[in-house]
């Protein structure tokens, strides 16, 4: 399978219509796209792309706010449909395949923010800013995302499940401590080392 083209190559460029010998304009349905895209076709997965990106984009900043995070988290919806061709389902609708991925899309960046602001990497900022940040800004965010992602997927397992237990899936202590099999007292301690271990590495590492 091809690789997924950028995003954003493919906003400026019109769409492009195949012609029936009369002359008369013939578009492919999203489905019939998806199929060509899924065989290899290249060019059908840009036109799905060109069809549905502003749209996407749109809907995406009301769930994530901002521009620069809903061009960011639509690019990562078209990756993830582009990887997953082979499971669509051409009996059903792409476009609500396409929103279903852009949801789940959605509430992993939203996942990632909390962790950025439950250990303090973003004290600075909202987790929803109301206006997009300038570019410099744009671009340190997202660098800072992706270390906190490393350093939280680096952690020892003892550490990372109760740190995402606590900030992902809202578990209380005595939760977590029943799901590890450890006393509340234990669990409270590795949230703390983990949060603690998370911020060193970050600032050390910046």
């Amino acid at each position: 399978m091809t690789s997924a083209p950028s995003l954003m190559t493919v906003w400026p460029t019109p769409l492009m219509s195949r012609d029936r010998a009369d002359g008369s304009a013939l578009d492919p349905t999203d489905e019939q796209l998806a199929i060509r895209a899924r065989d290899g076709e290249k060019l059908a997965f840009n036109q799905l792309m060109q069809r549905h990106a502003p749209r996407l984009v749109q809907f995406l900043e009301r769930q994530v706010g901002g521009r620069a995070d809903a061009e960011d988290v639509a690019q990562n919806t078209f990756i993830a449909i582009h990887r997953n061709l082979a499971r669509f389902d051409a009996d059903k609708s792409f476009v609500t395949w396409m929103f279903f991925i852009a949801r789940n899309k959605a509430k992993d960046h939203h996942r990632r923010r909390a962790v950025l602001n439950w250990v303090g990497f973003e004290d600075r900022t909202e987790i929803m800013p109301s206006e997009d940040p300038d570019p410099e800004t744009a671009v340190g965010d997202k660098a800072d995302l992706a270390r906190a992602d490393a350093l939280i997927r680096a952690l020892p397992e003892g550490l990372r499940t109760p740190l995402l237990l606590s900030v992902l899936e809202g578990l209380s202590l005595a939760e977590i401590g029943a799901a590890m099999g450890i006393s509340e007292k234990a669990a409270e301690v590795r949230v703390y080392r983990a949060r603690k271990k998370l911020k060193d590495d970050f600032y050390c590492e910046g």
